[in-house]
């Protein structure tokens, strides 16, 4: 942990910013000139050595060093972008939990150090007649309600999931992610977050319709099972066990269907 503390923006310094980015593509303007260093931000105000300059430039080229090399144009290359930027977020800059929970540190690091990376999933689109970025995933809550920050998620799952992530072929899409971590009662439990995406990368390519709606399938199971028990003093064995037994039922209900369709 870098114990630096991360600027922020306020809602409007973000959604100010967003619409100057927008007008400067818009204009035909490289990605890589919205970078503005010099934007300082509003650090934690409990104190503390808010990073610098240099500390910002120090993270920014260790990140786009990590992530340069991946094509971002296929699925697959845009998979494997979220999944080495989390990395690298959490390897390199490291936010502190504070920084990590307080929506204007994303906005900042997405339109300020690291804009020409967001842009790389999330490019904006003409739409009467202007260029528009997309703000809940340049800006995430702040100014659409939706928490959808890109680099945000990107470091929350690497650090929910970590290696977990590289073990499925193909990699697991943002839809995966989402089922995995979008109920709030379940994610907050890590053990069984790593527990449903190990079964999910092992058998959810046998599941009729495959692994996205495996995923699906399974994460509603597991927040009905779990609601009303005691996660934390439960082995990891245990978390397990009621993994597979979801897993199971899932692929019974499928097979249940299929029988009444023939019977029909």
């Amino acid at each position: 942990m870098s114990f630096l503390l991360i600027p922020r923006l306020s809602t409007s310094e973000a959604h100010e910013l967003l619409l100057e980015h927008s007008g400067v593509l818009g204009g035909g303007a490289p990605p890589d000139s919205l970078v503005r260093l010099d934007v300082q931000g509003t650090p934690n105000p409990t104190g503390g050595a808010a990073a610098s300059p240099s500390d910002l430039e120090r993270w920014r080229q260790g990140i786009v060093e990590r992530v340069g090399g991946i094509d971002a144009r296929s699925r697959e290359g845009r998979d494997e972008l979220g999944v080495q930027l989390g990395r690298a977020i959490q390897e390199i800059i490291c936010p502190i939990p504070a920084d990590a929970a307080h929506d204007g540190t994303w906005s900042y690091l997405a339109l300020v150090v690291f804009p020409d990376v967001v842009n790389r999933r999330w490019p904006g689109e003409w739409v009467n007649g202007q260029f528009t970025l997309p703000a809940e995933r340049w800006i995430g809550r702040q100014t659409t309600g939706r928490d959808r920050n890109y680099l945000k998620l990107a470091w929350r799952r690497w650090v929910v999931l970590g290696e977990v992530m590289s073990e499925a072929r193909p990699l697991l899409g943002e839809d995966e992610f989402g089922a995995l971590l979008e109920r709030t009662a379940v994610a907050r439990n890590k053990r069984l977050v790593v527990a449903a995406a190990r079964v999910i990368i092992q058998r959810g390519p046998g599941y009729p319709g495959g692994r996205m709606e495996f995923a699906r399938q399974l994460m509603k199971r597991i927040a009905a099972r779990t609601g009303p028990l005691l996660l934390d003093i439960r082995t990891d064995d245990e978390l397990m066990d009621v993994v597979i037994a979801e897993a199971d039922a899932c692929f019974k209900s499928v097979q249940y269907r299929g029988a009444r369709r023939a019977a029909v």
